[in-house]
């Protein structure tokens, strides 16, 4: 089969030109949605990944992807908002939002609002009054949110009836959606030049996820890959000048910040001045391969040496890692310090969640931090439930280092941290 096959016209620019350089088949169609049994995790039908790449934008998206395979209700569960390392992260962020374009007093709009936690943030600092849109919003969660934020579980659309805020987030949404270009202009629509709407997205960067080869960050929900460069052009072709730009949160996400114009600017040249993609994405389908091989033969190694190991993260990341990796037998438990998870069995693989307290019984040798930000974190809960001479590793290590050391060696007093 012809890996470089020619995709559809690009649904960011409209380009004719993209190809796709990477191929995976039978993956879950949903890496969030929770199930009381195995049995159902495992039923949960599957779907391919073909990633294109868009030279005239520098986009990178799912070819194969089909939007009646997804699903967002109220059993996908996504957030993060209980780690401590999260949470600071986005106090911070909310606060120098605000302050930046003084938005106090105002009114926000927040697509893909999840859980509802980052817009009654925002409220609350501000204070600001606020309406969020997403199917997998639970009002219970949200229960002692501002009177004067508004949560709708609907997806918005082009349709949708919303007066212009002055500020509108869409964190960790725009990911999901595959035509782009369509639907930053049903956000165009409701900005506001005359009020001077500004317009507010963080997605993850394709640039780490390609330069690192990091097949867990790639799943079918995420049907849309940007870097900075493909982000510009999306915003300045449908009316927006954009503001600012930067990574964050250990270089995982890209945001940018833009504001509602009558004649924006001519966009910038397409490609990303720091990072050459198309020499990212040609070398990664054969270095996602080898970091699989890698990963999968030292989860092999561990078992054969009689030693147990745990996945510390059940959402998309453990989803992914596990589809690739194949291991059926080597990991039997994921563990979450999201209470709404546990006792919960992911799709695909089918292993069950458990709290962090569980470890202090079952013991493990090896946990494996789907992400390396939360290291620390992991490794001091560790401590404190008595397992401290547990190897913790990270994706995104070093794997020929990583494996002689965590596995040849004898069991140490105090947790081992192998990351970046």
């Amino acid at each position: 089969m012809d890996i470089s096959s020619t995709a559809k016209a690009c649904p960011n620019c409209d380009g004719t030109r993209p190809y796709v350089f990477h191929r995976v088949g039978g993956v879950p169609v949903n890496s969030c949605l929770l199930f009381s049994n195995r049995q159902s995790a495992l039923d949960l039908p599957s779907g391919d990944i073909d990633l294109a790449f868009c030279p005239d934008c520098s986009f990178v998206y799912n070819a194969a992807w089909r939007p009646d395979r997804t699903t967002y209700s109220e059993q996908y569960e996504e957030t993060q908002e209980f780690s401590d390392t999260f949470s600071a992260y986005q106090k911070h962020q909310a606060a120098e939002l605000l302050a930046r374009y003084g938005i106090v007093n105002k009114e926000i709009v927040e697509i893909g609002c999840g859980k509802g936690e980052f817009l009654s943030l925002l409220c609350e600092l501000g204070p600001n009054r606020g309406v969020g849109y997403d199917p997998s919003f639970i009002p219970a969660r949200r229960s002692s949110a501002p009177s004067d934020v508004e949560f709708r579980q609907e997806l918005f659309t082009d349709e949708t009836e919303q007066s212009p805020p002055d500020l509108v987030c869409c964190k960790m949404t725009l990911e999901h959606i595959f035509p782009t270009r369509h639907f930053i202009k049903s956000i165009r629509r409701i900005a506001s030049p005359e009020r001077g709407t500004v317009v507010f997205i963080q997605v993850p960067d394709v640039r780490r996820i390609l330069s690192e080869a990091a097949f867990w960050d790639v799943y079918y929900e995420h049907c849309s890959y940007f870097s900075p460069a493909s982000l510009r052009r999306l915003l300045n072709d449908a009316g927006f000048d954009v503001l600012r730009v930067e990574s964050g949160f250990g270089d995982q996400y890209v945001t940018i910040e833009a504001r509602a114009v009558r004649s924006p600017a001519s966009f910038p040249d397409p490609l990303d001045p720091e990072t050459d993609l198309q020499t990212l994405v040609t070398r990664y389908a054969a270095t996602a391969a080898r970091n699989i091989a890698a990963w999968s033969d030292l989860l092999r190694s561990a078992a054969g040496g009689g030693k147990r190991s745990v996945l510390w993260g059940s959402g998309s990341k453990a989803v992914a890692f596990l589809s690739a990796v194949n291991a059926e037998v080597e990991v039997e438990y994921l563990i979450d310090i999201n209470p709404y998870r546990w006792g919960k069995f992911v799709p695909g693989s089918g292993k069950q969640i458990m709290p962090p307290e569980f470890l202090s019984e079952y013991r493990p040798d090896v946990v494996i931090a789907m992400n390396p930000i939360y290291a620390h974190e992991i490794s001091k809960a560790l401590r404190a439930l008595g397992c401290g001479d547990s190897t913790l590793l990270s994706l995104g290590a070093d794997l020929p280092r990583l494996t002689a050391r965590a596995l040849a060696r004898p069991a140490n007093p105090s947790t081992a941290i192998i990351t970046h």
